[in-house]
């Protein structure tokens, strides 16, 4: 009986085996672990934001204080903020008196920025640093150097983040030149209840004529009756421009002040100590400024 093959299978008989194809096994990619943002922990809002703004998604930023109407120099501290601090990679604290009390907390910490040791900052001298444009500038280069050498950090994306800050910063200082530059080298006379943004207020042409007063009440030291006096003088006869207030500091003496300015019609202008939040800290100067420029224009008239 003859048997009859399949014509495929006959050609395969004669042809022999039939070579199978082989294929390579598909490439996976190998992923990187995710890397974690540095951890950054600030006393103030304000230095977090130009910390946030030069680390961009390298960083992960905390403020201690960023509730608006705190004063940090009499704050007292809590354990949270101990733990939250020590936790940090990067630390920044103001100093200058402001928030020393925050110093223990960096003992542990790998990198420490003390704003006033970048500043040169001396007793006596202005504690509110974070409304003193050099200073400012100072802190963001030392930021951004010690990012830079954390491990898996970019360098070159860093420096591209700091010199877009240092272009904010140096629209925020043109502002001021062209503010002192329209009083005609004459600074501008102000009253402040607290000298809080009184460098910024220098930058920009103006002058607190009751430093005394101001440092005083700032101390939370009871001011002298001839400080008391003058500024009572002053704000009367409406010999300043503008009466500078603290939304933190409030005192029967403070409102007293403020009383008789507004009974002169004199501008009254606050200045907080806090970042408002959502805003930048170019953002917050910008408004600041622009608050003074509309109150030298009222006290004007």
């Amino acid at each position: 009986m003859m048997r009859f093959f399949p014509a495929f299978l006959l050609a395969a008989l004669i042809s022999g085996p039939v070579a199978v194809a082989q294929t390579e096994p598909a490439q996976v990619p190998v992923l990187s672990p995710a890397r974690s943002p540095v951890r950054v922990v600030c006393v103030e809002a304000a230095w977090c934001d130009v910390a946030a703004q030069i680390g961009g998604e390298d960083v992960q930023t905390q403020a201690l204080l960023a509730t608006p109407g705190i004063d940090p120099h009499d704050l007292t501290p809590s354990p949270s903020m101990a733990r939250a601090m020590a936790g940090a990679t990067i630390a920044v604290v103001n100093g200058a008196t402001y928030d020393d009390w925050a110093l223990p907390f960096t003992a542990s910490v790998p990198e420490r920025i003390v704003v006033a040791s970048l500043a040169g900052w001396r007793p006596g001298d202005n504690p509110h640093l974070f409304l003193d444009p050099v200073a400012v500038g100072k802190v963001a280069q030392v930021f951004a150097d010690r990012l830079s050498h954390q491990p898996g950090i970019s360098a070159s994306d860093v420096a591209e983040r700091l010199a877009a800050f240092r272009k904010e910063l140096e629209g925020v200082t043109a502002r001021l030149a062209a503010m002192k530059a329209r009083h005609d080298a004459v600074p501008v006379p102000v009253a402040a209840v607290e000298p809080v943004g009184e460098t910024l207020l220098r930058d920009a042409g103006l002058a607190v004529v009751d430093e005394n007063f101001a440092l005083a009440i700032m101390n939370h030291a009871e001011p002298s009756p001839r400080d008391v006096a003058q500024v009572d003088m002053l704000v009367d006869g409406r010999k300043v421009r503008m009466l500078m207030t603290n939304p933190a500091i409030h005192s029967p003496q403070i409102d007293r002040l403020v009383d008789r300015a507004q009974a002169v019609g004199l501008p009254v202008v606050a200045i907080g100590e806090t970042l408002p939040p959502g805003q930048s800290w170019q953002g917050w100067v910008h408004g600041i400024l622009q608050t003074v420029e509309q109150a030298l224009d009222d006290g004007g008239k």
